[in-house]
């Protein structure tokens, strides 16, 4: 019997606590049924606890305290650790107009930036954001003064407010509170030795009392002991695997006085024993009914000093800075870059959509020198080949247009059921993809698509839906995946999915044996097989199957263009589903849009969680504490070793250094067999630790794996690393990663390579990579422009911004309008403090994020939008950012108005038009007292203007 059947057939008046061995992995959906974690660190490591574990731990202590019948699975190791005394677990209540008290870092929240985890809190002027335990949404307070003006719950992927609420309850950010009495009272006990950082598994040490669950816990609970010998057994070893993290005498009489209770107390307890066999209980999400927003990529990259920019108008610069000026106008500030002979350059910053980040290869760039035509040269020449290569792809484009393909219909119902057997929940982006490619696959025209997503952000199952709708529309499907494991990987799950509808699924790679392949080749002419999953065996001349619908490819970029060509081949008008983890600006999409369909998932899983990335030197002592520190939480390891003649030695070794796991090997060149064999024990849980060579690459997605060690780190480049980092991480625990090395000294190259990797561990940071990387050299052949100089020439973003310009000058009208490039006004002269004052937002970079939306908004509305978000996380818009919003709206009018330019001065207004534009003179004239038009060069001059800013609005037609 599994445990989740065996909870909720015992359903009895008793509420419950179950307890389980260690080591094992719980993540069961139960209603009213919650987990109460052990901590998922080590003693005295100089790490926190992970959010998750915090939130888990808390919300638990919060629901007991206040009285709520909830069932509770654990551990014995958890039970019997100290937390905070129920005397010391604070509720504090506000509501709408009270006092607010400044306690969030002590009651145990982490101050952050920007709010995205539980326990975390931010400060910005009069704004405080917080994400309490237990909470699904985080919380946002207004404050006028000290008095509570307004709380809202936020979404926390984009920061904007949701929901207004009169009341909030904020309990214990974690089990350790830092206000003087507890530090004082830490103090009290430990030598200064030790810092306060390695004491998250302590929290008895901040309190009067030590308490463990059961002193928040009464008479009513019926305490459940599950396989109680392994429990004991287990118990014993994670004591063990603590107590040796202890290094020094100090330590090991503090974990003696304050971790928790011995296993002894086990005898002066109630409890009643079941024997359950928990190998059966697999691990899956939990899914709930609900949808989060996209968490947009950041087109544009964070700058420090020194980095390279580009502006259009005058070239590659050096960025000097942010400064603030003051000037006849006003006060504003600018942004310095510096050129050739030392020439300066300040630009205002709310001109920032002129200026980008230098994305492409350092080594091959000068500074461009104010002086002289080679910027403006550089710029028409890479246009003009731009053009050429556009000019191809539209002819190609045409003649696709023109070509009949196999409509696909599908079965709405069929597909409903399919959606529901999906164990996690769907971001927006997933949703809109599989949107775009049903409309694809339900047209005429053949599919082309190019499926675009980082590591572990479920490109798969977006695969998986077109698939099934192609097959149940009476057509087969070939799905082509680069390595033996990956298309192992995707047999069986596509498998699991599909078995309930009938389906036949085989595979076809080097494991299948010679009769197996020639009776799937068979079967697959006959029409007897719906799906072929297989390696480059796919390619193979006897392949043909009887009814081809779809064929995906996955790593598309592995594959050459004649071995996809191939496919064309097989069925007049098949449809082609592509993927990458490629990470590609969005923006680059963008601009070939009508080229070549492409769809993007930027949006990591729900609940995914940044890696934690360490670097260092080599030892022992890392890799066995790095090791227990997973199984201890019930996880797996997954150890990179990329050196077939040394790996068995390793594992000789690590056998020695850690003899308390179960580990195994594999590589590229043992016999077929025994590798399926140890992926198969690896995968089912029966393997903690996995040697391997890098063929691990693509293809092991396991949620139970979330450690990551590789030995050798300096020898990979950083996108193979991103992509072996991509095989943890995939669940909602905390992952680690650890990129070792074994030289005294690392080479510049390496060092910076792994910082890059260490620095971008957020979901989704493989386009960050991928920059810093030089990786824009795949962009070209991607898009099919052999452009890789160009685009070191000018830069990508500013290379980007052409590519739109020549592609929208290219298409026909209603090609234009799906890429239309607006061409901003250039304002002179206008008065005012133009600047976002730093006692509202002191945070530079946040200043220079939002400037930069500011000034690449496209109309009125992005405009208001973004003054309400700012509003709304920052307080109280003051008079100088006012001031900018004005500027903001008149700029973008006149810009969508084909205005090129306007000129303020104290007696008039200039207003010069786009060729192709008219002026409407009767609307100039009403709102000034003289108008002057000169035809000839399509400029228009007002006089007798009191206020600019006013005359603006109603002339552009601007409401208030």
């Amino acid at each position: 019997m599994s445990l989740k059947k065996f909870i909720e057939e015992n359903k009895e008046d008793k509420i419950k606590i179950y307890v389980l061995p260690e080591y094992f992995n719980i993540n069961i959906d139960i209603k009213n049924t919650y987990y109460y974690p052990d901590f998922d660190i080590f003693p005295f490591e100089n790490i926190d606890v992970s959010s998750n574990i915090k939130n888990q731990r808390i919300n638990v202590l919060n629901k007991i305290k206040k009285n709520q019948n909830i069932n509770i699975i654990t551990t014995f190791h958890s039970l019997t650790r100290y937390t905070i005394p129920p005397e010391d677990f604070k509720n504090i209540k506000y509501k709408m107009n009270e006092n607010y008290d400044e306690n969030l870092f002590e009651m145990g929240y982490q101050n952050v930036s920007e709010v995205r985890n539980n326990s975390e809190y931010s400060k910005r002027g009069f704004i405080r954001d917080l994400y309490i335990p237990g909470e699904v949404l985080p919380n946002r307070i207004e404050l006028f003064d000290k008095e509570i003006d307004r709380i809202t719950y936020f979404d926390y992927n984009n920061q904007k407010s949701i929901k207004n609420i009169e009341s909030i309850e904020i309990i214990p950010g974690s089990e350790i509170l830092k206000f003087k009495e507890n530090i004082n009272k830490m103090k009290e006990r430990i030598r200064d030795t030790i810092d306060i950082n390695q004491l998250n598994t302590f929290p008895a040490l901040f309190y009067k009392n030590k308490k463990t669950l059961f002193s928040y816990i009464k008479n009513d609970y019926e305490i459940i002991f599950i396989n109680k010998d392994e429990i004991i057994k287990t118990f014993s070893e994670k004591e063990k695997e603590n107590f040796e993290m202890c290094d020094d005498e100090n330590k090991k009489l503090i974990y003696k006085e304050f971790s928790g209770l011995p296993l002894e107390i086990i005898n002066t307890i109630k409890y009643k024993e079941y024997t359950l066999n928990l190998k059966n209980n697999t691990y899956k999400l939990k899914k709930e009914n609900n949808t989060l927003e996209s968490l947009p990529l950041i087109d544009w990259e964070d700058l420090k000093e020194d980095d390279l920019v580009v502006h259009e108008d005058y070239g590659i610069a050096l960025y000097k800075g942010i400064r603030k000026m003051k000037n006849a106008l006003g006060e504003r500030e600018y942004i310095t870059l510096e050129y050739a002979s030392k020439s300066r350059v300040f630009v205002p910053v709310e001109r920032l959509d002129k200026l980008s980040k230098y994305l492409g290869d350092k080594d091959t760039i000068n500074i461009s020198n104010l002086n002289g035509k080679k910027w403006k040269n550089t710029k028409k020449k890479v246009e003009e080949k731009i053009k050429q290569k556009v000019k191809q792809l539209i002819k190609i484009y045409a003649l696709r247009e023109n070509q009949k393909g196999i409509i696909i219909k599908g079965d709405e119902e069929l597909e409903d059921q399919l959606k529901k057997t999906f164990p996690y929940i769907e971001t927006l982006d997933q949703i809109k993809c599989i949107e775009e490619i049903n409309s694809d696959l339900e047209n005429l025209k053949p599919m082309d698509r190019l499926l675009v997503g980082d590591a572990g952000f479920g490109k798969t199952e977006v695969a998986i839906r077109a698939a099934f709708k192609t097959i149940i529309s009476n057509y087969q499907v070939l799905f082509l995946a680069p390595t033996t494991i990956l298309s192992s990987q995707h047999y069986e799950t596509l498998k699991e999915r599909y078995e309930p509808f009938g389906i036949n699924i085989e595979l076809l790679n080097r494991n299948t044996t010679p009769k197996n392949r020639e009776k799937i080749i068979n079967n697959l002419k006959n029409g007897i097989i719906d799906i072929l999953i297989g390696t480059h065996s796919l390619l193979n001349e006897k392949i043909n199957p009887k009814k081809l619908g779809l064929v995906i490819i996955d790593e598309e970029q592995r594959f050459g263009v004649l071995q996809k060509e191939k496919f064309k081949n097989l069925s007049k008008g098949v449809n082609f589903l592509m993927m990458s983890a490629t990470p590609i600006p969005r923006t680059l999409y963008m601009s070939i849009s009508g080229l070549r369909e492409i769809s993007t998932i930027s949006t990591p899983p729900i609940g995914r969680i940044p890696i934690q990335s360490f670097i260092g030197k080599y030892s022992e002592r890392i890799v066995r504490t790095a090791a227990l520190r997973e199984k201890g939480r019930g996880g797996q390891i997954l150890y990179v070793h990329n050196r077939i003649n040394t790996i068995e030695k390793v594992y000789k070794k690590l056998k020695d250094v850690i003899p308390e796991l179960k580990i195994e090997y594999i590589h590229g060149r043992m016999n077929k067999s025994e590798i399926n064999k140890k992926i198969k024990q690896y995968y089912e849980g029966e393997i903690d630790l996995l040697i391997s060579t890098s063929i691990v690459e693509n293809g092991i997605d396991i949620p139970n794996v979330n450690t990551l060690i590789i030995d050798d780190s300096q020898r990979y480049g950083i996108s193979q690393l991103y992509q072996i980092k991509g095989r943890v991480g995939r669940s909602n625990k905390r992952a680690f990663a650890y990129f070792l090395y074994k030289d005294e000294k690392l080479k510049e190259e390496s060092q910076k390579r792994l910082e890059a990797i260490k620095k971008f561990n957020e979901p989704g940071s493989g386009l960050k990579l991928a920059l810093r990387d030089l990786e824009i050299r795949g962009y070209g052949d991607l898009l099919g422009l052999d452009q890789k100089g160009h685009i070191n020439s000018v830069g990508l973003h500013l290379y980007k911004n052409i590519l739109e310009k020549v592609t929208n000058e290219l298409l026909n009208e209603k090609e234009k309008e799906i890429i239309k490039n607006i061409e901003y006004t250039e304002i002179i002269g206008i008065r005012g403090n133009l600047l976002i004052p730093e006692k509202y937002i002191s945070n530079s970079i946040d200043r220079m994020r939002i400037y930069r939306r500011i000034s690449v908004s496209k109309n009125i509305d992005e405009v208001e939008e973004l003054k309400n978000e700012i509003n709304d996380r920052y307080g109280k818009i003051p008079i100088e950012v006012k001031e900018l919003f004005e500027y903001a709206k008149i700029r973008v009018k006149a810009s969508n108005q084909n205005i090129k330019e306007i000129e303020i001065d104290e007696k008039y207004i200039r207003f010069k038009f786009s060729e192709e534009i008219t002026p409407n003179l009767n609307i100039y004239k009403k709102y000034s007292k003289k108008v002057i038009y000169e035809n000839n060069v399509n400029e228009l001059i007002s006089y007798g203007i009191k206020d600019p800013i006013k005359y603006l609005y109603k002339i552009l037609e601007i409401g208030e």
